[in-house]
């Protein structure tokens, strides 16, 4: 598999998973992957909830879904309230970031 068809999995299988399941305090979800481990950082604004958690487990076993064994995932769920920077932890690709008044610095990519 080639780096443009896992950054393509990766996309692809991230938008189906946030379909419905992106709450209003999720702020951004960034991935990145090596060698065969594919990794997904939520980050939310404000306590995080069990319901936050959840939904972040889904999105995760939606993108893991889009590879063959041996792939593995790795989770990350961290709070990180607004207006705090979001490039702070990022990894390296962005799958969704939500809007907020301060966007300076983000990619727009």
């Amino acid at each position: 598999m080639t780096d443009a068809d896992i950054r393509l999995n990766i996309l692809i299988f991230a938008q189906r998973g946030l379909l419905f399941a992106v709450p209003p305090s999720l702020r951004a979800m960034t991935c990145g992957w090596s060698g065969t481990n594919v990794m997904a950082r939520f980050v939310f604004d404000g306590p995080i909830s069990e319901d936050d958690e959840e939904s972040a487990r889904i999105v995760g076993t939606e993108v893991i879904a889009g590879f063959p064994p041996p792939w593995t995932l790795t989770e990350e769920v961290v709070r990180l309230d607004y207006p705090g920077d979001l490039r702070s932890g990022q990894l390296p690709l962005w799958v969704y970031a939500r809007k907020e008044t301060t966007t300076e610095g983000l990619p727009i990519r």
